[in-house]
């Protein structure tokens, strides 16, 4: 496992709230985008973003992305393989985490995944899980 320095707190943290980003989920249904407003959220943000792209979808940057899609409905999908890369990529993509788990498991009846990522941003643990289906695409 990587391993990479981390401080307790992002300056951006301390204070009034304000800004940093822009967040990927958009359930709010006022057709806005919504702000992030820690960067606990905004790491979140991007990685659902990286995970979510394709390789190649990302102009100028061919190689950004998860690649999930292209990789998970194979039929020979080994998924030790496809979580100890994704475990690189992320280290080079999202610099500011550092991974502690990911677990990918198929339940082939229905035609779902469930990735479960587990990592520190800034000494604090947050867990992202991802569900995957051939017909929709769902976030938790």
């Amino acid at each position: 496992m990587l391993k990479r320095n981390t401080y307790p707190i992002n300056p951006q943290d301390i204070g009034q709230p304000r800004g940093i980003g822009i967040s990927i989920l958009y359930n709010n249904g006022t057709n806005i985008f919504n702000t992030t407003t820690t960067t606990k959220e905004q790491v979140k943000s991007n990685l659902i973003n990286f995970i979510l792209t394709n390789k190649g979808e990302r102009m100028f940057n061919p190689t950004f992305g998860g690649n999930l899609r292209a990789s998970l409905f194979e039929p020979d999908t080994m998924f030790d393989n496809l979580s100890a890369r994704l475990e690189q990529e992320i280290y080079a993509y999202v610099p500011n985490i550092t991974m502690k788990n990911i677990d990918i498991k198929k339940q082939s009846d229905s035609n779902l995944v469930n990735i479960v990522i587990n990592y520190l941003i800034y000494n604090q643990e947050d867990t992202l899980v991802i569900n995957l289906s051939t017909s929709q695409l769902t976030q938790q």
